[in-house]
């Protein structure tokens, strides 16, 4: 009787640990955000989304990137023509995002850095990584002075890039469901690659978590 008492116990061990977690007041620390911002009346700092674009991805479709308000968005921008360091950064994407589950949730965007860029490039860019991923889009902007303006936004204005041509950047950008930057990774670094993954993960958790006070 006894035996089977024990062997119950270790049985819901582990559920036990689970529960007593779960009903605890879970607090982490916050991913912080770039860009414009002010101040609204009751003092919270209010962040400003980045720029819209109106773009084309591999098959030809056509929508704006404030269509994708809702999911977090990783943000590549590549250069034309893609060399091989290029391609190196996307498949670096794929090591680390392939396995990253809930797919409908979050999207990959890697951005031409030069506007209309063709549909066959794009389709080609596509292909040469991994097709299967299907939240995952090869895409370029269709005005060049929106494109502009999101570039100075996302990379010089924040300090990321010193000038428009000097893009594209060693980093990946990551996009929260509201349209405001949260955070760069260096896609050069294994930890920044792993770190991405991970603040998915902790965006798509975003709602419903209580944030730990600043330390001042």
């Amino acid at each position: 009787m006894r035996k089977g008492l024990y062997l119950i116990l270790i049985l819901l061990f582990p559920s036990i640990i689970y529960m007593l977690f779960s009903l605890g007041e879970h607090r982490v620390e916050k991913i912080r955000s770039f860009g414009a911002y002010e101040v609204n009346e009751a003092g919270d700092t209010v962040y400003a989304p980045v720029p819209d674009l109106k773009l084309v991805d591999q098959d030809g479709n056509a929508f704006r990137l404030a269509d994708l308000k809702g999911k977090p968005i990783v943000l590549d921008v590549f250069g034309v023509p893609c060399d091989e360091p290029c391609r190196k950064k996307g498949v670096t994407m794929v090591n680390y995002l392939n396995e990253l589950s809930e797919r409908d949730k979050w999207a990959v965007l890697s951005l031409s850095n030069q506007p209309r860029f063709s549909m066959e490039n794009l389709l080609d860019l596509q292909q040469d990584h991994l097709p299967e991923m299907t939240n995952w889009k090869f895409c370029s902007a269709t005005d060049t002075s929106e494109l502009d303006a999101f570039l100075n936004y996302v990379f010089v204005q924040t300090g990321k890039a010193a000038s428009r041509e000097l893009l594209p950047s060693k980093y990946f950008m990551l996009i929260d469901q509201k349209g405001v930057i949260r955070s760069y990774f260096d896609s050069r670094i294994y930890k920044e690659n792993r770190k991405l993954e991970d603040a998915i993960k902790l965006l798509l958790q975003e709602p419903y978590l209580t944030w730990k006070e600043e330390k001042k």
